[in-house]
């Protein structure tokens, strides 16, 4: 095996290490956003449960003054019996009364169903601001968690490129100018091994049988016609 394949070769199994750690980093972006919006969900949840809760409450009042306001009325119309001497008018202040009766205790009915729903409302804040509390803290223990696996993964990452750098500066002006572009074009993955059946490690593409026979040389690399990748033959016991 010539220094250039035992250079491809090592490059080949340091790309791979090398998308697998800029593939963890990509994920930690949309975890903080996951995270993001199931906390925002439940602040929600809270904000909508006060929502309702003020709606009740001022329910309630609207309530209250309806039922003083029909009190009100019903007062002034009983004060004006004495008064009346026809008896029509008699029977009409008592169609009144009866009216702002009957009007309050609907709305007195009303209201004890606004004052029972408004109390299970309170009871249900409590466990809804624990919960809320207990995912802030779950978040904000991930969001750390995050911040020390993003560190090590973006240092081991940066190990590898620098690594990598070390590596191809010992190609060819031609090899490497052939290997960027096809880590370029293949998500970063520009060699890879010839696999069993004589085939292409990243396409799966089989290979002429004369390429082949070059191959187990070790000394040259292919192109393969499929993906355009370098592809070199595995070292003894690799």
């Amino acid at each position: 095996m010539t220094e250039e394949i035992e250079v491809l070769w090592s490059l080949c199994g340091l790309d791979e290490r090398l998308a697998e750690a800029t593939a963890a980093l990509g994920r930690h972006p949309g975890e903080r956003a996951a995270l993001d919006r199931r906390l925002g969900e439940e602040r929600r949840k809270l904000e909508v449960h006060k929502q309702v809760v003020l709606d009740h409450q001022r329910n309630h009042r609207e309530a209250e003054k309806d039922i003083g306001a029909l009190e009100v009325e019903e007062r002034k119309f009983a004060g004006q019996l004495p008064l009346v001497k026809k008896n029509e008018e008699y029977q009409a202040l008592l169609h009144e009364i009866a009216g702002r009766k009957a009007k309050r205790s609907e709305r007195e009915t009303e209201l004890l169903m606004k004052m029972e729903e408004e109390q299970r409302l309170a009871g249900e804040r409590p466990a809804i601001e624990r919960a809320l509390k207990s995912l802030e803290e779950e978040t904000a223990a991930r969001l750390a968690a995050i911040a020390v696996e993003e560190n090590r993964e973006r240092g081991e990452a940066e190990a590898l490129e620098a690594r990598r750098q070390d590596l191809i500066r010992k190609l060819g002006t031609t090899t490497r100018s052939r290997y960027e572009r096809a880590r370029t074009s293949r998500d970063g993955r520009a060699v890879v091994p010839i696999i069993r059946k004589d085939s292409c490690g990243g396409c799966f593409r089989t290979q002429p049988p004369q390429a082949m026979q070059d191959a187990r040389r070790g000394d040259r690399f292919l192109i393969c016609d499929g993906c355009g990748r370098m592809l070199v033959w595995p070292p003894e016991g690799a």
